[in-house]
């Protein structure tokens, strides 16, 4: 959905005046970004934290990605699902009605006892963090403080919910860890979220972290803090300013723009749209861009209604319900998504669509006649009414992205699929053009921060402290990273040491795929949960 001409022509307006960066909080207050203080001591790392995500495909359609971590004295393990389009980290707790009961919403993600941690402390009482998710999920507690242990890394007074109120409308109940602006969280009483207590703890140098989710077969892939990993992506990695929200207009989501989209179906190549505008033009109603937020917590890409048939249309295999035989499809079939009219991402068809499993039995659904169905991950929305759409892990999987929060900038670039390369990480200094700093790749060089208003990082407010883990968390790769009872038929015949964890997280379509989904569902049967 566009946002009304009010709004684009206060931004338009407001790009013209080419604004210094003044640092405005949300639309209802001010926020000023004072130097931090620097309450923690590097004890543990070199500048940058990386762990292991991993996807389960079996229990919601396309599947999520997962982190796993610790909370409390002693360590309580938590599964988490990796989301750039929230900023809460929260678990459910054990006392949830939720988590005390079995069944299609139960908690499986782990739970959270605050009794059971010497080192808690409530924050805030409840309701004081309370969320709600756009298919109707909703999860609410008090905030508390305790230790965070993340990859090798354990952090003191790391803020988070206490979902003792939970209710999940799409599947099993689960925890999230928000990377979003903290701008965005579920409170009144904003607090620093992960990223700015890893940069207080001095652990990283700036709110930045690389995300590389791996193909779809990969099962598994990696989030590193404070660095990018050059093994990760081939090609350069351009930098691309993010656009302001339409609704506070200054940066505080991971805006960019679709400028252009064509496919290749049968070694035909079709061009979608082409010409669309890089910046706030793109939210005008005449212009082709499509606004998309890149958020890793969608498994679809929502796409306006209008748009969807002309896309769709390019695929003539795909069915009026969004299905196909997954023999059907041609892996030489792909997508070509060009963002912000600087970098062209290949998406191979693998990626957007994807099998079908019923989460009973781990099994692909099939055809009457015995073939396998795969859905079309590219769905048809309403819109968010903010003016974007969700582009989610069926384009990410195959880009490697760098969200440079600081300088409201991400860095895009193709992901180097199933790499077998030995990693190459380099630490990202703060400051404007830190990326540039350590990869220098366009020329001429981008510019270093982006000139709308950006969502100032928020001072600690609490004494943070970093120090080594007694165990890493989170750093079993491929398929013994998924949990035993999720993993399908041929994986549990080879897989050792699975964790054990089952986690079922909620399907974010960001917007009803109505008529279609409608469609999916009978075709299916009622034991598939959409």
């Amino acid at each position: 959905m566009k946002p009304t001409l009010i709004t684009c022509e206060l931004l338009l307006a407001t790009a013209a005046l080419a604004l210094p960066e003044i640092r405005i909080g949300k639309k209802h207050k001010h926020k000023n970004s004072p130097a931090r203080p620097v309450y923690g001591k590097r004890q543990v790392t070199d500048g940058t934290l990386d762990t292991t995500v991993y996807d389960i495909i079996t229990y919601s359609i396309g599947g999520a990605y997962y982190a796993n971590l610790t909370v409390g004295t002693p360590p309580q393990q938590q599964v988490v699902i990796l989301d750039t389009g929230s900023s809460d980290l929260y678990f459910d707790a054990a006392s949830a009605p939720a988590c005390q009961t079995d069944g299609p919403y139960e908690c499986r993600g782990g739970t959270f006892s605050p009794g059971k941690s010497s080192t808690y402390d409530e924050v805030l009482p409840a309701p004081a963090f309370d969320t709600r998710y756009g298919d109707g999920s909703t999860a609410s507690g008090p905030f508390g403080r305790d230790t965070i242990c993340l990859a090798d890394t354990c952090v003191t007074n790391a803020q988070f919910g206490v979902a003792t109120q939970v209710k999940s409308t799409t599947g099993y109940a689960i925890g999230l860890l928000g990377l979003g602006y903290s701008q965005n969280e579920a409170t009144h009483h904003e607090y620093p979220n992960i990223p700015e207590v890893l940069v207080n703890a001095d652990v990283i140098n700036s709110r930045l972290y690389s995300i590389y989710l791996n193909d779809l077969g990969a099962e598994t892939g990696n989030i590193l803090f404070g660095g990018i990993d050059q093994s990760k992506y081939s090609g350069p990695l351009q930098m691309v300013d993010l656009l302001p929200n339409a609704l506070t207009a200054e940066i505080d989501q991971f805006i960019t723009t679709v400028t252009a989209l064509s496919t290749v179906v049968d070694g035909e190549r079709n061009t979608v749209w082409s010409g669309g505008s890089a910046g706030v033009e793109a939210y005008t109603a005449n212009d082709e861009a499509l606004p998309v937020l890149l958020d890793t917590g969608s498994s679809a890409w929502n796409v306006p209604e209008s748009y969807y048939p002309y896309i769709v249309q390019n695929f003539p295999y795909i069915g009026r319900n969004g299905l196909c035989p997954c023999s059907a499809v041609d892996p030489a079939d792909k997508l070509i998504v060009e963002f912000a009219g600087k970098i062209k991402i290949e998406v191979p068809a693998s990626e957007f669509i994807v099998p079908i499993y019923n989460r009973t039995t781990n099994d692909e659904y099939e055809y009457p006649n015995g073939k396998d169905q795969c859905i079309f991950m590219i769905v048809p929305s309403k819109g968010t009414g903010m003016g974007f759409d969700t582009l989610g892990d069926a384009v990410l999987r195959s880009m490697y992205v760098v969200f440079d929060m600081d300088n409201g900038q991400m860095g895009l670039a193709q992901a180097n699929l199933d790499s077998s390369a030995a990693p190459d990480i380099v630490e990202v200094p703060a400051g404007p053009g830190g990326i540039a700093k350590v990869v220098g790749n366009e020329r001429p060089p981008p510019p270093q921060s982006s000139t709308w208003p950006i969502a100032p990082q928020l001072n600690a407010t609490a004494n943070y402290v970093a120090s080594p883990a007694k165990t890493t968390v989170g750093e079993v790769t491929g398929v013994g990273a998924i949990p035993a009872d999720a993993q399908t038929g041929a994986a549990q015949a080879t897989s050792t040491g699975a964790s054990v964890h089952v986690v079922v997280p909620p399907l974010d379509w960001s917007g009803a795929w109505t008529a279609a989904a409608a469609l999916v569902m009978a075709a299916l049967g009622a034991g598939l949960v959409l």
